[in-house]
């Protein structure tokens, strides 16, 4: 599991230089044996459901990318990622969207601007958390790429820890301000 600093240092890896990110996406395409995921290193494979070609797609997209901001931590977007995290770690796989983010967000302040929530299941390290999240296998829309892409995103919070069902969790919100009612210094050291 990565610690909080090497996902923050991947994700501005990522925002900084997503064409060179393109290039740690094509390697992941000769890990493929049909559909599955077989990463060097890592125990058995993962069923993927739309094999190589999500990894293509997500390369030739990080290539036509431009390099936005890196996002800064913050100590409330924290807090509620936590908070997000306790609340699904023990969760079904059905009742994952039905979390009341507001309530949670309402106790540590308020965001301006964009919000994004992000949660990736099964990743060991920072590298395969933030890959899960680029080629957001199986979801077309590709709202988690987006969201780590989005310049309008400044800061963020990020929570790491287990899951019952599908072992690592990754939490990561972001949003282009954020005020803390718990504290005027909203920086988080990682």
């Amino acid at each position: 599991m990565s610690s909080l600093g090497e996902l923050l240092n991947e994700i501005n890896l990522l925002r900084s230089n997503p064409k060179g990110y393109a290039e740690k996406v094509l390697k992941y395409k000769s890990y493929f044996d049909g559909n599955i995921l077989k990463i060097p290193g890592t125990k058995g494979g993962i069923q993927t459901e739309e094999g190589p070609a999500a990894y293509a797609e997500a390369a030739n997209f990080l290539l036509s990318a431009e390099p936005v901001d890196e996002m800064t931590p913050s100590k409330g977007l924290t807090n509620i990622a936590n908070d997000l995290l306790s609340s699904v770690q023990n969760c079904e796989p059905d009742e994952l969207d039905g979390i009341d983010m507001n309530q949670i967000i309402e106790k540590y302040g308020s965001f301006g601007g964009n919000f994004s929530r992000s949660m990736e299941f099964g990743g060991e390290n920072a590298e395969q958390v933030i890959m899960n999240l680029i080629v957001n296998d199986g979801d077309k829309s590709r709202s988690q790429r987006d969201s780590l892409l989005d310049d309008n995103l400044k800061v963020v919070g990020i929570a790491v820890g287990k899951h019952k069902y599908f072992g690592n969790c990754s939490i990561i919100v972001a949003s282009t301000t954020f005020d803390n009612i718990l504290s005027k210094d909203d920086t988080q050291n990682y």
